[in-house]
């Protein structure tokens, strides 16, 4: 198992506030579940400023977003994306199929389906058909000077990590790099030479003041804070939901379920059921 935590820390001297001047108002932008009715989901366009800044995960992996190429035929508007999983509709549509998220047929997308988002305000990067040097060109073309550790990295959806799944050829900490998902002595991975096409590589820019603790043990310890509700977990490169983990600031040795309590701030006694978790 390979567990990853991105940590939010909010500003560097007022941990947890959320300011515009110090970049911390990021409250609304991570760990949003989309409204769902039947196969089709919704999500909150007020928060985000484009067609091309969601990280959506579906059941925890992650699916990229494409600007639709849009055209006309009868009595109606079609819309094409080449690479992406899904796309959202401009606006010139109604609000509601504005805010509607478009899966492509081949994205498994199901009334059973978690589905959540996080807005990302630092930009998305995608290539695909060899080892890296395309998903390098991507980004640069918007952040000339870039550093690896910049941005979380994905394949076919999934979250990889320096040393499993993608390296540096040049080295991290340096402005120019190439992040490379292939085989070898150096950079780990599943990528070849053979199979470089039929993967897909993503690249998301970090939000500011987060960091990332990557390890093999589930639980971590931060000595900078965090912002709860804020922050995501990984297992095996897949999200995990919010309701699957506990975010806890100290001091808990034991955790046990169905036991009566006293919850904090009231005076109400019950017996709490197996789907809640007790301190």
């Amino acid at each position: 198992m390979i567990y990853d935590t991105v940590i939010s820390t909010g500003g560097a001297s007022i941990s947890g506030c959320s300011s515009s001047e110090l970049g911390t108002n990021i409250f609304p932008l991570s760990n949003n579940e989309a409204v769902g009715s039947q196969d089709r989901f919704f999500y909150q366009r007020s928060i985000t400023t484009g067609q091309r800044d969601l990280q959506l995960f579906l059941n925890g992996q992650t699916l990229l977003q494409e600007i639709p190429i849009t055209g006309r035929a009868t009595n109606k508007i079609v819309y094409q994306i080449e690479t992406g999983d899904f796309f959202t509709k401009p606006t010139g549509v109604d609000v509601l199929e504005q805010s509607r998220l478009n899966f492509v047929s081949s994205t498994p997308a199901a009334s059973t389906s978690n589905v959540f988002y996080n807005v990302v305000t630092g930009g998305i990067f995608a290539a695909t058909g060899d080892l890296g040097a395309s998903l390098k060109s991507s980004i640069q073309g918007r952040y000339a000077s870039s550093y690896f550790t910049d941005y979380d990295y994905f394949l076919n959806g999934q979250k990889v990590y320096d040393g499993v799944g993608v390296g540096v050829s040049v080295g991290i900490g340096l402005t120019t790099f190439i992040p490379h998902f292939g085989i070898g002595t150096t950079y780990g991975g599943v990528v070849t030479a053979d199979n470089k096409n039929e993967f897909k590589y993503t690249a998301y820019r970090k939000t500011v003041r987060t960091h990332s603790i990557t390890g093999s043990g589930p639980d971590i310890f931060s000595d900078t804070g965090f912002i709860e509700g804020r922050n995501n977990f990984y297992i095996n490169g897949i999200q995990e939901a919010q309701k699957g983990y506990l975010e806890l600031y100290t001091g808990v040795t034991l955790i046990k379920k169905g036991f009566r309590a006293v919850i904090s701030g009231s005076n109400m006694m019950g017996n709490l059921s197996q789907d809640n978790i007790l301190l």
